[in-house]
């Protein structure tokens, strides 16, 4: 809560001398304190050299009568000496009085002043038996001194510190009490002084806010005393030429908010209008390379390829660097909108390296590369599909930027999390290019623009999805030594039962697989050239198609067959509005169960969701033809 200036200024008047008179009246009772209990120690010190110069004789003659009375009138004489002993030479106490408590006492030496408790101060003085040379009474001084002493007992006295204690509480209580009384003094004296000073500003301070509100009449008296006569004349003077221009700023404030206006709603237009783009360039761009790469699959397996083969493989290349291009901007775009969820859950981190391993051998292989997986036997706490892309596009780069040697991805177990890298030996990344990497289109070492080197959005696109997990992105490097690329992910104490999802084609059933297939496919499809490309594509394969554009033509083809078809391909969104996932259940309680699988340039969580939900495969277009014919073998076998 704020204060008032008031409480503020009584604050800064009050809180210096309070704090001065509390450490002045602390130091001073410190030092009290010490000086009385200083004094009981001196006190102490010399009671116990008088008990041991005047039990000498008592001891050494073993008179206990005497000593004891020694004792107890070192008792009577001083009323703090809570108690005396005087012990022989074996220890054994020979007279004592007073409350003693021997089983606390040290082993016995000269002690002065020693603290037992709280409460007691223990002294322990040696009893000394000195011999006086008599053979030659006119000897030296040095001779006296070299007379023996020895050490026949001790005299033991406790000081209690109970008198000491309470005038310290004593002097504490009136400390105390004289500060009170000097702050409550000093409050007093400063909250007339502050009251004196504090009106006159409370009532510019009123002037000034309502003046702020849009009172410009307001003006403070002209007959304020003192030094706040320049103070009310400014304000005055303030709110005169805050009244004049006034109306000027309004206009200024109001062609300004025009101006951000129009920018406003240019901004907003310019946003509609890129997702509107995006949204057509995912399906509108999507379907017609889907097309492409099926016919040029179909023109691989024509007497065309046999006669022109390099002719093909360029236009297999270029089609592949374009859907590459492709998916690369449009998944940029949609973590930059934020259209991708993580689906969070556990899994084991082998099998994702073991999706790598079998996904990148042939490229490193084809470079004659070394690319070593070191297997990681535990499960961790992510999004599977992100991780595998993070992990693919990683270990892609490091393949394609590593001339000789190979890659490495290996895994570290720490406490709580696991550490994937991914090691090269390649040129190795310039410190200062080290952030510079994960920016969009950026390339080291490729200012021809070479798409064989790729395009320069790979890890801009692992950075936003580490961002999007949470997790952290990290590389090390060394020039001509190679690089370090490494993502660190939350470990699973108990590795929980997983399951695979409902309708998903097994990984390894997505790799170019030459073997023919056998059956008939059925294709629903809005697409003519989808559906074109779809017929070769499959017909070269071996089987059989029998084409569909809609719900009403897919119905009739499979009623007028004699056999219903062993597998449906069908798209997740068909003309009319009609849905592809309905239609197949549709086809399914009509003609028996059969093979699906869905294929959409809808790339949404929403569409995934619902796909995996009906426990149908869902393929995203454009869908490479190799991974196509393993899918379509997978399901049939399946099926058989």
């Amino acid at each position: 809560m704020k204060m008032s200036l008031r409480k503020r200024m009584l604050l800064v008047a009050l809180l210096p001398a309070t704090l001065v008179a509390v450490l002045l009246t602390a130091v001073f009772l410190l030092y009290a304190i010490d000086n009385l209990e200083q004094g009981l120690r001196t006190r102490g010190a010399a009671i116990s050299r008088q008990m041991a110069t005047a039990a000498e004789y008592g001891i050494f003659s073993g008179q206990r009568a005497g000593l004891s009375l020694l004792t107890g009138s070192t008792l009577r004489i001083d009323p703090d000496v809570r108690g005396a002993a005087i012990i022989d030479e074996r220890g054994a106490i020979m007279a004592s009085s007073g409350d003693l408590n021997p089983g606390n006492w040290p082993p016995f030496e000269r002690i002065e002043g020693r603290r037992l408790g709280q409460d007691v101060l223990l002294f322990v003085e040696p009893v000394m038996r000195r011999s006086v040379p008599v053979d030659d009474i006119y000897a030296g001084t040095e001779a006296r001194q070299g007379a023996e002493s020895k050490v026949i007992g001790h005299v033991v006295v406790e000081l209690s510190l109970q008198e000491v204690s309470g005038k310290g509480k004593r002097h504490i209580a009136a400390g105390v009490l004289i500060a009170m009384l000097g702050a409550a003094l000093g409050g007093w004296l400063a909250q007339r002084i502050a009251r004196a000073v504090t009106d006159p500003l409370l009532e510019a301070n009123e002037v000034v806010a309502r003046i702020g509100k849009g009172d410009m009449a307001t003006r403070m008296a002209a007959d304020s005393a003192g030094p706040l006569q320049p103070l009310a004349a400014g304000i005055n003077d303030m709110a005169e030429r805050i009244g004049v221009t006034q109306e000027d700023l309004r206009a200024r404030v109001a062609e300004a908010t025009r101006d951000l206006m129009r920018e406003k709603e240019a901004a907003e237009h310019a946003t509609i209008a890129k997702s509107h783009f995006l949204a057509a360039a995912s399906h509108d761009l999507r379907q017609p390379l889907h097309a492409l790469g099926l016919f040029v699959s179909g023109l691989a397996q024509s007497d065309v390829a046999r006669h022109e083969p390099r002719l093909v493989a360029h236009i297999q290349s270029a089609v592949d660097t374009l859907q590459n291009l492709l998916d690369a901007i449009l998944d940029i775009s949609r973590l930059d909108g934020g259209n991708i969820v993580p689906e969070i859950g556990s899994f084991p981190l082998g099998s994702v390296l073991d999706r790598l391993t079998r996904d990148l051998s042939l490229l490193a292989e084809q470079k004659g590369l070394q690319l070593k997986v070191r297997p990681a036997q535990v499960w961790v706490h992510s999004d599977p599909k992100i991780v595998e892309r993070i992990l693919l596009n990683l270990v892609g780069n490091a393949l394609r930027y590593t001339q000789a040697g190979g890659v490495l991805v290996s895994c570290r177990h720490r406490r709580n999390t696991v550490l994937v890298e991914v090691w090269d030996t390649g040129e190795g990344i310039p410190e200062r290019a080290r952030e510079e990497i994960f920016e969009d289109y950026v390339q080291l070492g490729n200012p021809e623009r070479d798409r064989d080197k790729g395009l320069g959005l790979g890890l801009a696109i692992c950075r936003r999805l580490a961002d999007l997990l949470g997790i952290q992105l990290g590389v090390r490097s060394r020039r001509g030594r190679g690089s370090v690329f490494w993502i660190e992910l939350p470990v699973v104490e108990e590795e929980p039962f997983g399951r695979a999802t409902a309708g998903e084609v097994p990984p390894a059933q997505q790799a170019v697989d030459a073997a023919r297939i056998a059956g008939t496919v059925l294709v629903v499809e809005g697409d003519a050239l989808v559906r074109a490309g779809m017929e070769q594509a499959i017909v070269s394969w071996g089987g059989t198609v029998v084409l569909a554009a809609t719900r009403e033509e897919a119905l009739h083809r499979c009623r007028e067959s004699d056999h219903p078809p062993d597998l449906t391909i069908c798209n997740l969104h068909l003309p009319g509005g009609v849905g592809g996932i309905e239609l197949v259940q549709e086809l399914q309680r009509e003609f028996g169960q059969m093979a699906v699988l869905l294929v959409s340039a809808d790339v949404s969580e929403e569409a995934q969701a619902a796909a995996r939900g009906a426990g149908f495969a869902l393929l995203k277009e454009p869908v490479p033809p190799g991974r196509l014919r393993a899918a379509l073998r997978h399901l049939l076998e399946v099926r058989s």
